[in-house]
């Protein structure tokens, strides 16, 4: 009886060290992600200007652009995160956020590039694309 006591309550103590450290982590990533977002943004931006030979003036654009598609994900995934209790059901609205997020984004990347550059920023992209939702893959696999 009193063995099964013990394992009852290293279960117990163990989520809740699990629940720690994941608020622990998500406390530590809050903070570094603004900066990491603006490096992000500036690496993006820096590197299609690069491909296209854009200007300076566009630059600035499409960084302040990315930026803001980075911080409606963040928005998005701290609302999934938050709701984490019925994300199965949420599922399709998630969806649709990311593909608004996304859409809105090629918006002002039409806005900020000439008909031109938009033609050879898009591959550019679509591969991005591709390229993201195969390293989230590689993740969940190596979890």
């Amino acid at each position: 009886m009193l063995l099964i006591v013990a394992f009852i309550s290293l279960g117990t103590f163990a989520q809740v060290d699990k629940k720690d450290q994941m608020e622990q982590h998500h406390e530590t990533h809050n903070m570094n992600h603004d900066i990491d977002s603006e490096a992000h943004a500036m690496m993006y931006a820096d590197k299609v200007t690069t491909r296209l030979n854009l200007t300076h003036e566009q630059k600035e654009q499409i960084q302040q652009a990315h930026l803001k598609r980075l911080e409606s994900q963040k928005e998005m995934m701290a609302k999934m995160m938050s709701e984490s209790g019925n994300m199965g059901s949420d599922n399709a609205e998630l969806k649709k956020q990311k593909m608004k997020i996304q859409q809105d984004f090629k918006d002002e990347m039409k806005n900020i590039l000439s008909s031109a550059e938009y033609k050879e920023w898009q591959p550019m992209y679509e591969r991005e694309m591709k390229m993201e939702g195969k390293d989230k893959y590689k993740n969940k696999n190596k979890n």
